[in-house]
Parts: structure tokens; C-alpha cells; sequence
């Protein structure tokens, strides 16, 4: 089942009844990151690495993230001279990304970043709450950039830990954890 919208108002995906038949070979069901992959997936927010992988543990990258949001946003990420050209126009047009280094990988505080303008620019509530980030041993290593974001992020449990008591905000974002965010975000903000 393959679910598509042109606007984002009352779209709300919902996960099959039944397991969803993934063409990839690495992605098996009870992997930790199977129901998020499968829900990118089904809801064509982005596709595997090749017809039959979808490479869970490969870091996104700043292009990957800009053209899933644009296709989100119903974009024609097909144009261009470049496979992301049309999602780092459209970042950059609407305050989500400088549209610089599309092709490095995506931290995790970049990533929230990419989230809190995207939803600052959609009219979602970003305020602040709480101070759960503050518990994590490595909230020092977090770019002031990205303090805000981050605690958004943590306080809205898009992002969690990579451990009991880490964030690594300056570790590369995988595949299997942006597939994770993407379904937290749009099962929470939508």
C-alpha cells in the first residue's frame, strides 16, 4: 500500500494491518528500525539505496534529508542538474538548510535542526519545555546552532538517547534512526 498527499494538513499515515512486503534484504522483521523503514517505506518518504537494500546503518546525508522533506512537501524532486538540486532549492527557499555540503553526512543535531525550522516554518508549536536534554552526559558537545532544536527534539521524544545517557549529537544520523524521527515527527505534529 502506497500513500501519497499534496498538502499536509489532515494527512495521517497509518501503518498496515498487515506486515509490509519490503523489497530489501536488510531489513528484516524484529530489527529494531523494521516498523519505521516500513512506514518510510509505504509512505514514499524515501526509497532504499538500490531495489533491494535500503542500507539501515548508512549515514543520511544533508541532500537525502532536504529531498524527503521536499517530496514530503509534494515537490518534484526529479529537476535539476543534480538528483538533489530541487530538495536543496527548496530547503534553502524556505529557511530549512544554507543548502551548503549536501553531500556530507548528517549529524543528529542537523538533522534537528532541519526538523525544528521545518516545523517552525509549518506553524507547529517549537516551544521549549522541561530540561530532560540536560541529563545527558554529552549536552555540552551540542552546537549552540543547535541547543534549541535538540531540546525541541528531546522534549517532543523525536529524538532519543543513543545510549542511557548520550545524544551524540555530533554522530552521523543513520538511514534506520531518520526513518525512526520521520514517523515520531509526522505521527506527532500531524
Amino acid at each position: 500500500v502506497k500513500v501519497s498527499t499534496t498538502q499536509w494538513g489532515p494527512f495521517v499515515a497509518v501503518p498496515p494491518e498487515q506486515p509490509v512486503q519490503l523489497p530489501f534484504t536488510d531489513v528484516r522483521e524484529g530489527d529494531w528500525f523494521y516498523d519505521a523503514v516500513a512506514y518510510a517505506y509505504t509512505n514514499e518518504l524515501f526509497n532504499g539505496t538500490s531495489a533491494t537494500t535500503f542500507a539501515p546503518d548508512t549515514a543520511m546525508t544533508r541532500a537525502m534529508i532536504v529531498t524527503v522533506l521536499a517530496r514530503f512537501e509534494s515537490v518534484d524532486t526529479t529537476t535539476g542538474d543534480t538528483w538533489y538540486e530541487a530538495g536543496q532549492q527548496w530547503a534553502m527557499q524556505n529557511g530549512i538548510s544554507d543548502g551548503s555540503n549536501m553531500e556530507q553526512g548528517l549529524t543528529r543535531e542537523q538533522l534537528a535542526t532541519m526538523l525544528y525550522r521545518y516545523a517552525q516554518s509549518k506553524g507547529y508549536d517549537t516551544t521549549q519545555g522541561g530540561m530532560a536534554i540536560r541529563e545527558y552526559a554529552d549536552f555540552e558537545q551540542i552546537s549552540d546552532y543547535a541547543v534549541e532544536a535538540m531540546t525541541w527534539a528531546v522534549n517532543t521524544g523525536l529524538i532519543s538517547g543513543t545510549g542511557t545517557t548520550t545524544l551524540s549529537p555530533q554522530g552521523l544520523a543513520t538511514r534506520a534512526q531518520v526513518a525512526t524521527i520521520l514517523m515520531r515527527f509526522i505521527e506527532g505534529m500531524a
